[in-house]
């Protein structure tokens, strides 16, 4: 797993080479979040369906918050797919325009919400 992670944010590094720092830093969490979550999901196959399980609960709201992060990444730039393989270039709101803070709290209070409910998340798994 620690592997995953490592070659996860290796490749974030250098996709997101020239990327100003908000969005980088989403970038970057958004493509941990799914090496890491992808490596839960594959080594407990029963929150697949619907288990009531304190680890499949974590793993549903981690998987929501990525999802969040996401949406938020998208709003931001102003792009219709964050972080997609096809590179669109983050065009944030111009500073001083209305949005342009909203926007910027948002991506960031979904980056700490989503490294919030990691944390738990490893914490059940361990």
């Amino acid at each position: 797993m620690k592997q995953i992670i490592a070659m996860a944010l290796l490749l974030a590094s250098l996709g997101s080479a020239g990327c100003p720092k908000p969005e980088q830093d989403a970038y970057r969490t958004v493509v941990g979040a799914k090496a890491f979550i992808d490596s839960v999901k594959s080594k407990h196959p029963e929150c697949g369906v619907s288990s009531s399980s304190a680890l499949c609960a974590d793993l549903r709201r981690a998987t929501s918050a990525k999802d969040v992060l996401i949406d938020a990444g998208e709003i931001y730039c102003n792009v219709a797919v964050f972080g997609d393989a096809d590179k669109t270039p983050c065009m944030p709101t111009p500073k001083g325009t209305p949005g342009a803070s909203a926007a910027l709290a948002t991506l960031r209070n979904a980056i700490a919400n989503y490294e919030r409910l990691e944390t738990n998340l490893k914490a059940v798994i361990q």
